[in-house]
């Protein structure tokens, strides 16, 4: 039967394996902490290299704490931890004090995941929480310094203040979201909370095992739909579906125009007009379809519309391409939805426009058009603009799926 011993030193433990005594710090077997402990020669900053019984600085960054005179100092505040080998920012040693680096290194089971493996699948097994209060208070919760969330398993964390480890009996934490102290902390107090999650390294699953428990590549594909069979599936959502194809914003323009934005995938379109802020004078918003040779500008555009505000409702028809607002006091915003029909098809293109505006003396207005170009053009944009002053907004172009 294997026997275990720890060497004097207290840095290594090893196992008899019936042959001989092999530490158990090294690969492919179990590790526990390793320690560096050296008496400052005064004026260090840096710690590096071997400590005095001859034990070289290795860590994993993250996995490591840093005690001075057998206090624990604060992590990326009072000293800086990223190489592995070397500790720096420490504030200049004096001669004499002592400082000791604890290293928790990494598990290493054979025929077991590696930590980087298990990490990637579930999370690390040791987590540290930092913050400096800007608050006397008792209630320790939320994102700390480094914008993590305060998460431990309750019964296994460590709760420092200052680099002092609290007594359980100083503090409640059960809810694996919130401390509270028994006693307040002050502005600039510093808390930080270790804890270890729950891992059973001897009665762990094998890397087969694992993999047993949760479906394969092939085997999901096989269980839940692909992408292609639940478009055939769920046809009616895929058909009825709209799909981003143009975001634009614009500041105090005349006229703004979109092009390459229709084309055969499409045969109807959905534009989402919002103006914001629109010049002084009485204005239409008029659009004009854009050709491969240019912006159709002739006359084959009619409209008829139905404008409501308090109780009157009038209606008019002119030839001319306007989707919407028109005030004897000119509208301070106003926003339209409008379908487009067959603009990429060579026929007659329509427009369906609903919405409203808000004049500058604050009447609201409701407004419905039905335009449309009645000559057989294809469209690949269309341009909108101002009858008599300059606009600003948003415009978002989705196309119908077919």
């Amino acid at each position: 039967m294997a026997s275990a011993t720890i060497l004097q030193n207290g840095k290594v433990l090893y196992a008899y394996n019936g042959t001989s005594w092999v530490p158990l710090n090294t690969t492919g077997n179990l590790v526990n902490s390793t320690r560096w402990q050296k008496v400052a020669a005064g004026g260090e900053t840096t710690l590096s290299g071997n400590d005095d019984s001859g034990e070289s600085l290795i860590y994993t960054p993250g996995f490591e704490q840093v005690y001075l005179n057998g206090v624990l100092l604060a992590r990326d505040s009072d000293y800086t931890a990223t190489t592995g080998t070397t500790i720096t920012g420490l504030a200049a040693l004096t001669a004499g004090y002592i400082v000791e680096v604890i290293a928790y290194n990494n598990i290493n089971v054979g025929n077991t995941y590696t930590q980087a493996q298990i990490d990637n699948k579930i999370a690390n097994t040791f987590e540290r929480w930092t913050k400096t209060v800007s608050a006397s208070g008792t209630v320790i919760s939320g994102l700390d310094d480094n914008a993590v969330t305060l998460d431990y398993t309750a019964g296994l964390e460590k709760v420092y203040v200052n680099g002092i480890l609290l007594a359980p009996e100083e503090y409640v934490a059960t809810s694996g979201s919130v401390v509270t102290l028994d006693e307040a902390v002050v502005t600039n107090d510093i808390i930080q909370i270790h804890t270890l999650k729950n891992f059973r390294v001897p009665n762990t699953y094998t890397i087969a095992q694992t993999d047993d428990q949760f479906l394969t590549k092939t085997s999901a594909s096989s269980t839940y739909l692909s992408q292609s069979s639940a478009s055939s599936t769920y046809a009616p959502v895929a058909a009825g579906g709209l799909v981003l194809l143009n975001n634009t914003s614009f500041t105090t323009q005349s006229a703004v125009a979109i092009d390459n934005v229709f084309s055969s995938t499409y045969d109807d379109y959905k534009i989402l007009i919002g103006i914001t802020a629109v010049g002084t004078g009485d204005v239409d918003l008029r659009w004009y379809g854009r050709t491969t040779g240019g912006i159709d500008v002739t006359t084959n555009y009619v409209r008829e519309r139905i404008v409501q505000y308090s109780t009157t409702i009038t209606g008019s028809e002119a030839a001319n391409s306007t989707f919407g607002s028109s005030s004897t006091n000119y509208p301070t915003y106003a926003n339209y939805q409008i379908d487009l029909f067959n603009p990429f098809i060579n026929n007659v293109t329509t427009l369906v426009s609903n919405g409203g505006f808000v004049t500058n003396a604050g009447v609201p207005y409701q407004d419905r058009i039905f335009s449309y170009n009645g000559a057989s053009n294809i469209f690949t944009g269309f341009k909108i603009f101002s009858s008599a002053s300059t606009i600003s907004g948003n415009i978002q172009i989705y196309g119908y799926r077919k």
